[in-house]
C-alpha cells in the first residue's frame, strides 16, 4: 500500500526533522495525494498539519472554485484552512517576469507568511518523481552545469523556511490511483494541457518522447538527480573550507586560484560573483567560464550581464560595478 511507502521512505530518510508543517495543497492530485498521507501519518510522526491555499487569479471562478474545494477538503479531515488571493497576471507585467516565475514567487511568499505567523516549521510541496524528471530536463536545456542538475531534495532550506519534499520517489500514475483507492476527485486544472509553458511542453511532449527510448526515463532522470545532489553538497563543502585562502579582500587571487581543481574552480567563481552582484540568477555557465578563462589565461578581463565586468589587474581579480558607465 502506498500509505506503508510513504510512512518506510519518511522514516528512513528522516524527512520530518520538525513537527509543525504548513502542507500547500493546490486542488490537484498530487498535493490532495500528499495532504490526506500526512494526515493518515500524523501519529506516526507527531506531526501539526494546517493547509494552505493561494489563489492565482489567473482562471477565473474556476480559479475561486479551486480555493472552496480545497477548504472543504481540509474542513473533510478536521485541517486547519488558510487561502489568500491574488492577482499575479498584473505582478508579472509590473516586474516583466513570466506568469509561471510570478505565480511561484506570489505562492511561496504566501506559504512563508502563513508559517511565520502561525509559528510552523517548515512548508511541505507535492513535487514528485515527475516534477523532479521535468526539473532536470529544464535545466539542462538551459545549459546548467552538473551542480545545477542535482534539482530537488527532500529537504532544503530556502529563504522561505525549510522546504519538505516528501514525494520525490513517487510517480505521479501512483499518486493518481491513490486518489481514486481514497475516494479522492481531483480538480483539473486546464492550463497544465496547454504547451505555451516550456515545463509543460517537456510534460506533455519531451518526456513521452523520451520514454520510447527508455521506458523507465523518469526514474533514470531520478536517479540522476539524487546522485547529483550528493556530489554537489560534497563540492559544496571543498569550496567553502578553500574559499577564503583563494579570495581575500573581495578578490580572487589568481596564484592561489591555479592550484585548485577545475570542477572546484567554477564553483568558487559562481560563489564569488554571487557575493558580488547579488546573485546568480542572469549568470550562467558560459560566464562562469569566461571568469574561468580570464584567470588560467591570464587576460585583462570579460564582460558579464548586469552591466558587471570580471577584472584582473597583477594578479587579483574582482568584480567592477557599472563599468560602462564608468568608461563612457
Amino acid at each position: 500500500m502506498l500509505i506503508n511507502k510513504f510512512i518506510e521512505l519518511c522514516t528512513i530518510e528522516k524527512i520530518f526533522p520538525v513537527q509543525k508543517i504548513i502542507v500547500a495543497v493546490s486542488g490537484g492530485a498530487d498535493s490532495l495525494a500528499l495532504a490526506d498521507l500526512l494526515n493518515r501519518s500524523r501519529q506516526k510522526f507527531k506531526l501539526e498539519i494546517c493547509i494552505a491555499h493561494y489563489e492565482h487569479g489567473l482562471r477565473g471562478q474556476d480559479s475561486i472554485n479551486d480555493a472552496i474545494f480545497v477548504e472543504n477538503f481540509a474542513k473533510s479531515l478536521g485541517i486547519k484552512f488558510f487561502c489568500e488571493s491574488g492577482n499575479v497576471q498584473n505582478f508579472a507585467d509590473e516586474n516583466k517576469i513570466s506568469v509561471e516565475t510570478a505565480a511561484r514567487i506570489l505562492r511561496y511568499e504566501f506559504l512563508a507568511k502563513v508559517r511565520k505567523n502561525l509559528n510552523f516549521e517548515a512548508i511541505v510541496l507535492a513535487h514528485h518523481a515527475n516534477d523532479q524528471a521535468e526539473t532536470v530536463l529544464l535545466r539542462l536545456l538551459r545549459g546548467s552545469t552538473s551542480t545545477g542538475l542535482s534539482a530537488m531534495q527532500f529537504l532544503t532550506n530556502s529563504p522561505y523556511g525549510l522546504l519538505i519534499r516528501p514525494l520525490l520517489r513517487f510517480k505521479k500514475s501512483e499518486l493518481e490511483k491513490y486518489c481514486i483507492g481514497r475516494g479522492i476527485v481531483p480538480r483539473i486544472d486546464a492550463t497544465n494541457f496547454e504547451t505555451v509553458a516550456t515545463r509543460n511542453k517537456i510534460r506533455l511532449e519531451l518526456l513521452p518522447a523520451l520514454e520510447k527510448f527508455n521506458p523507465a526515463i523518469v526514474d533514470t532522470l531520478c536517479r540522476f538527480a539524487e546522485t547529483s545532489a550528493v556530489e554537489t553538497d560534497f563540492i559544496n563543502s571543498q569550496v567553502e573550507k578553500i574559499f577564503p585562502s583563494v579570495v581575500k579582500n573581495g578578490k580572487i587571487l589568481r596564484e592561489e586560484f591555479l592550484k585548485v581543481h577545475t570542477a572546484l574552480q567554477r564553483e568558487i567563481i559562481k560563489k564569488f560573483i554571487a557575493e558580488n552582484t547579488g546573485g546568480v540568477k542572469d549568470f550562467g555557465f558560459v560566464h562562469f567560464e569566461a571568469v574561468r578563462k580570464v584567470l588560467t589565461n591570464n587576460l585583462d578581463g570579460v564582460e558579464l550581464p548586469k552591466n558587471f565586468r570580471a577584472k584582473l589587474k597583477r594578479g587579483k581579480l574582482s568584480i567592477l560595478k557599472n563599468w560602462r558607465l564608468q568608461n563612457d
